[in-house]
């Protein structure tokens, strides 16, 4: 079981001069700096807040979870909040006129967002940043410690892959100038690999809610855009000649199964071994223990893989999802009265 200890913090470097600026950097519990995607240009455009909703406000990099009852707002886990942390509103006043008033936001920029989940809610087995640490990637599971036991039998079974890789390497250089290699220890490490992700992304949509006895990527690649998989890039570390590998990042819905490459070359191999035997190549297989990697991650957040110091070495996520505001998960804060609470993803 995983310890629930005090978590480690991730280290962030905020940019001074811009908000939400990509070239934000994040160490997340690894020995080398990440980056995050590039940010949808609609994460700065003001949401409708309605009465009786959690919103949040960003500006530089920060973010702070307010409620608004139709005719106030105020700042939810501050102790009988004052004028700084509070605003009444007055007749045909808007809630951003309102806020103005608020001595943080006196000539600042600053953005409405709509809270997707109530404080204390989060998509079971779907880790995202949290309202205090929007930037942070992968972010955190608030119930991994249920998962202690099937984490770690994921993580042997990773373990078991990549030394079916390291073995590769060793009479398989990966150089690029080599990825198109296939061979039979090549095609049944892919086999396993994408045997493991399969059973990785039914894990999620069953938790989900989405149960079906013969799911297929038609289901699978709604977990694209849910767990923002499309964002991911991670490196080897000890083969930097493989560059930042980003298995899910084509990955749609028009096509679920032909636009995840390696994944529909693992079809092809498994079912017509003689005849596609050369698309179980070692692109395929490196990009398929790669896409495991990135589903504990997104899975489990940095929690998950904080103290598996060899994995952690093998694998460094450079690039991490980035959130609009109003997709994080809200700490349960005392004041709020609420509890941890797992929901179902809309998949």
């Amino acid at each position: 079981m995983i310890d629930d200890g005090k978590l480690e913090s991730a280290l962030i470097e905020h940019s001074a001069s811009a908000r939400y600026s990509p070239a934000v950097t994040i160490i997340l519990n690894t020995d080398a700096a990440a980056s995050l995607s590039h940010e949808d240009p609609a994460h700065a455009i003001d949401q409708c807040i309605e009465p009786g909703d959690y919103f949040g406000t960003t500006y530089d990099q920060t973010g702070r979870v307010w409620r608004f009852s139709g005719h106030r707002a105020y700042r939810i886990g501050v102790p009988n909040p004052d004028y700084r942390s509070a605003v009444d509103l007055v007749v045909g006043e808007t809630l951003r006129d309102a806020l103005k008033r608020v001595p943080m936001f006196e000539k600042r920029e600053f953005v409405l967002h709509k809270m997707e989940l109530p404080p204390g809610s989060f998509y079971h087995r779907m880790a995202r940043p949290s309202d205090q640490h929007p930037h942070e990637a992968p972010g955190q599971l608030p119930d991994v410690f249920r998962y202690g036991e099937e984490l770690i039998s994921t993580l042997n079974q990773l373990r078991s892959l990549v030394g079916m890789l390291d073995q590769i390497f060793q009479a398989v250089h990966p150089a690029p100038d080599n990825m198109t290699a296939y061979g039979a220890a090549i095609r049944n490490l892919l086999i396993l690999a994408c045997t493991e992700c399969e059973a990785q992304w039914r894990a999620v949509i069953f938790a989900n809610g989405l149960r079906r006895r013969r799911p297929s990527t038609n289901d699978y690649v709604k977990l694209a855009k849910a767990m923002r998989l499309n964002d991911y890039g991670i490196r080897f570390t000890h083969f930097p000649a493989l560059g930042v590998l980003r298995p899910y990042a084509t990955w749609n819905e028009s096509a679920p199964t032909e636009s995840l490459n390696w994944y529909d070359s693992y079809n092809a191999a498994k079912h017509d071994r003689s005849g596609q035997f050369h698309r179980a190549s070692l692109q395929a297989a490196v990009n398929a223990v790669a896409a495991i990697w990135i589903m504990i991650a997104a899975q489990y957040g940095s929690e998950g893989i904080r103290k598996l110091d060899d994995l952690r070495r093998y694998f460094q996520i450079t690039i991490g999802p980035r959130w609009r505001y109003s997709e994080v998960y809200t700490e349960p804060y005392p004041v709020a009265d609420v509890v941890l609470q797992g929901r179902n993803y809309p998949l």
